[in-house]
């Protein structure tokens, strides 16, 4: 939920070097309001994390962000990437008390991919929630052909263990999830536990709009149970 600490409403942001799509390495922004509206922001004059200053499975930039206060702790959870052509994309934390200052945990990624499974080239888009003592990291996993919804469980925050299946697959030829299956965003409401997610087949003529020349991406959901 939206909460105040220190008398602010805060919020993480990712912000590209460039003009264009995800041109530059990326790096992580923090900025602030006391506008009960909030419409008017504050933002720190320099990036909090940075590919220049991680470790080389990191360096080609940073991504989706993800995060977490627990027992006076920040825990911000994110996804970045190699310097590869061909790159790779895994998924780190950092800690902070004041979140201004920031520290990488030393056994970083701690979501890795897995070789010749459906999530070795991305573990991308952590979405971090609690549900009793454990913790439930859902991501997606892209094998360079298709991307689909994973999740792994923890106890402590920091050791996952990743579910060896998706649990959101793509969906058939044609379906409005037929390429991707992606991008994951989780809320409960009423005891229902609503997936939300980027689906993306082929474009088609009289599609309303076109991604990267032959995309139709969309915003869909799945839920816990039948609720339509």
């Amino acid at each position: 939920m939206l909460k105040k600490w220190h008398g602010r409403y805060w919020l993480l942001y990712h912000a590209y070097p460039r003009r264009g799509y995800e041109e530059g390495p990326g790096t992580i922004g923090l900025a602030w309001t006391e506008d009960e509206d909030l419409r008017e922001w504050q933002r720190l004059p320099d990036p909090i994390l940075t590919p220049e200053a991680g470790a080389p499975w990191e360096q080609g930039g940073l991504y989706k962000e993800c995060l977490i206060e627990h027992e006076d702790r920040f825990y911000l959870f994110y996804n970045a990437k190699n310097t590869s052509k061909r790159w790779a994309e895994q998924i780190g934390v950092a800690f902070s008390d004041n979140l201004r200052d920031w520290h990488r945990y030393a056994d970083n990624p701690v979501l890795r991919v897995s070789p010749e499974r459906w999530d070795c080239g991305f573990v991308s888009d952590p979405c971090v929630v609690q549900r009793g003592d454990q913790w439930a990291m859902f991501f997606f996993g892209y094998d360079y052909h298709r991307a689909q919804e994973g999740i792994a469980l923890s106890t402590n925050l920091l050791d996952w263990e990743k579910y060896p299946e998706p649990i959101l697959r793509v969906g058939e030829d044609g379906a409005i999830d037929s390429v991707f299956a992606h991008k994951p965003a989780v809320i409960t409401h009423e005891g229902v536990l609503y997936h939300f997610y980027c689906a993306c087949r082929e474009w088609r003529e009289g599609d309303r709009t076109r991604n990267l020349g032959r995309e139709f991406r969309t915003i869909t959901v799945a839920a816990s149970q039948d609720v339509f």
